[in-house]
């Protein structure tokens, strides 16, 4: 068998090219195509664009992060004054890609912030209240069903 580095260098690549991987399920090596690799990705982790969602909450209010879950979200929450209380509704972990991410800003103080994890079984760092001109941003992890607060 060939070194890697021995093989003929291919310049540019198409949907039927083929890649080795080892396969666990069959414990020995496999080829799979370029397209069923992107078919995968695609499947499996979050797009890098963000969707923008502008709120305007009153005290006592319950907004689910919108779908798709796919794109990143930015939640901009501009209440009128400073709310007591408020929850944001995570996506739903079985549906929620890893890696994704919500953006929460809020142009106005929200004293008690609760984030409902909607089937996730952790969260670390998760706020529980907002600041005038605060955010929080969090990542899904779907290897320990986790939001985790990344900034």
């Amino acid at each position: 068998m060939s070194q890697i580095n021995q093989l003929a260098l291919l310049s540019t690549v198409s949907s039927g090219d083929q890649f080795p991987v080892y396969s666990i399920q069959n414990g020995d090596a496999r080829r799979v195509p370029v397209s069923a690799l992107l078919s995968y990705f695609q499947q499996q982790f979050a797009a890098p664009t963000m969707a923008v969602n502008l709120f305007v909450p009153s005290t006592g209010f319950s907004i689910a992060v919108p779908t798709p879950v796919s794109e990143q979200q930015w939640m901009l929450l501009q209440p009128v004054s400073t709310l007591a209380t408020g929850t944001i509704v995570l996506p739903l972990n079985t549906s929620t890609p890893d890696g994704t991410e919500v953006l929460l800003t809020s142009t106005q103080t929200i004293t008690s912030l609760t984030v409902s994890l909607n089937g996730a079984a952790n969260e670390f760092g998760v706020p529980t209240t907002l600041s005038a001109g605060g955010f929080a941003r969090m990542r899904f992890y779907q290897a320990t069903n986790s939001w985790y607060r990344i900034a």
